[in-house]
């Protein structure tokens, strides 16, 4: 498959003629525009929704892309904080050695701050500052790696695959536009790395042990940096490029209340990768409003299920959802869909999700948004269990006391009867042991056992000895 797209986009390279020097300003339009790149999909960075792609599933090379990955590992395992300091290893340094690789000449042995190698592995698309990285990540560069893909797999991705941190040519290194956009929207959702996409102006990385001269990084993304293709709406983004990949980009944008990821592989040109990016997502800023979608008044029951067993039902409340829709689509046309468990197990989340579902139609692509439902009732359920708990407990501790009372008694009796056979016997009887007891007949006088027994074991002769037979 590979191969057959790279004839194709050959062919485009070389029959495609630059036809204008400017990015057209944004304008509605019914139906997304023509670009050049092989593959692209515009994604809602909020709820995940598809607005418009192209090829979207095909697996690509990322080229350097797949630092944003790499990226958000960093700064999920930072979290939020660079001060740190990394040492640059060997092989972080001579595992690039005869690679075509852009780099900031690391030394071994090179202590620098977390902080400057982000920013180079960000601004200067910087290979060995992305395998330090993935050693910070990982413990080395395979662990890193080894994280990378674990973090597909969570994320539910089955197109994309790494082989390294950095992005350089291998055949088994590889992803698509909707993965990726996946991947940009995780990313973003990490502490600090909003920042770090999201950095314009240049970049001073001080001296270290090693190197006594300063090092200086810019970010040259053209609709960020007052190129001819300059967008306010523009905040972010990272670029990547090798032979085999041709030019790719990730983008964020943000306008009003609507913030969005845009996702290029297979351009054909570093110019074009820039045009096609204004055309999306001018298009899609321009044709594209947010509708809500209100939640439907109904409840749906749920089993709850905890020891073994049913312990009672709560019910589920659908929530309301927000779409982007183009102009010309009818809020209408939206279906809503349940998905929820056969039961719900105590103590883990509610997995419950409305769906609302966008069809396709000329202006966009058909999309989803998946929104988290509530329950009702829990609290009631966990109140009710707790007084069946309580009552079964003092039901269990009346009946153990009754019988811990009847059978004391029947003990009291029975020594009582012993003692009386003992003493007619003639024989002396023995010290009573314990307290407490009831009061009972002796010899038609009424005593309390407790007192006369208690005198009985007095050594002092105090107390009236019960008469012998």
């Amino acid at each position: 498959m590979m191969k057959r797209f790279m004839k194709r986009c050959g062919t485009l390279i070389l029959g495609f003629a630059l036809a204008v020097g400017v990015c057209p300003a944004a304008q509605a339009a019914a139906a997304p525009p023509a670009v050049s790149s092989y593959a692209y999909l515009v994604m809602d960075a909020d709820t995940g929704q598809v607005l418009i792609e192209k090829n979207a599933d095909e697996m690509l090379y990322p080229a350097s892309i797949t630092k944003v990955m790499t990226l958000g590992l960093a700064a999920q395992k930072a979290g939020g904080d660079w001060s740190s300091t990394v040492t640059v290893s060997e092989e972080a340094v001579y595992s690039l050695w005869r690679t075509d690789s852009s780099h900031i000449a690391l030394q071994p042995g090179e202590e620098v701050p977390l902080r400057d190698i982000v920013y180079a592995t960000q601004l200067a698309s910087a290979n060995d500052g992305a395998n330090v990285l993935a050693e910070y990540i990982g413990g080395s560069i395979e662990g890193g790696v080894a994280a990378m893909n674990a973090q597909v797999q969570a994320l539910g991705l089955t197109n994309t695959h790494f082989e390294n941190p950095h992005g350089l040519h291998d055949g088994g290194h590889y992803t698509t536009a909707r993965d990726m956009a996946t991947i940009a929207r995780w990313a973003l959702s990490q502490p600090g790395y909003l920042e770090v996409f999201c950095h314009s102006g240049n970049y001073e990385m001080a001296p270290t042990n090693l190197q006594p001269e300063t090092r200086y990084f810019a970010c040259d993304d053209w609709l960020k940096v007052g190129n001819i293709c300059y967008r306010e709406y523009a905040k972010g983004g990272k670029d990547g490029y090798h032979s085999e990949a041709h030019y790719t980009y990730v983008n964020y944008s943000e306008q009003d209340d609507i913030r969005l990821i845009c996702v290029i592989l297979a351009a054909p040109s570093k110019q074009e990768r820039y045009y096609d990016a204004c055309a999306l997502l001018d298009y899609c800023f321009g044709s594209f409003r947010r509708v809500d979608i209100p939640a439907e008044d109904r409840a749906m029951p749920l089993n709850v299920q905890g020891g073994g067993g049913v312990l009672g039902q709560v019910n589920v409340i659908p929530a309301a959802g927000s779409v982007l829709l183009h102009e010309d689509a009818d809020p209408a046309d939206c279906t809503v869909e349940y998905d929820l468990p056969d039961v719900w197990n105590l103590g883990t989340p509610l997995s419950a999700e409305q769906i609302i579902r966008i069809p396709a139609s000329g202006g966009q692509a058909a999309g989803e948004v998946r929104v988290t439902m509530t329950q009702t009732g829990l609290d009631a359920l966990l109140r009710q269990m707790a007084a069946n708990s309580e009552a079964e407990a003092e039901r269990s501790s009346g009946g153990f006391t009754a019988l811990f009372v009847g059978g004391g008694a029947a003990a009291v009796l029975a020594l009582l009867l012993w003692r009386q056979w003992w003493t007619r016997q003639g024989r002396k009887a023995p010290a009573a042991v314990g307290a407490d007891f009831p009061i009972l007949q002796w010899e038609g006088e009424t005593v309390e056992l407790n007192d006369r027994i208690t005198k009985l074991r007095r050594p002092d002769g105090t107390g009236r000895n019960l008469p012998r037979r």
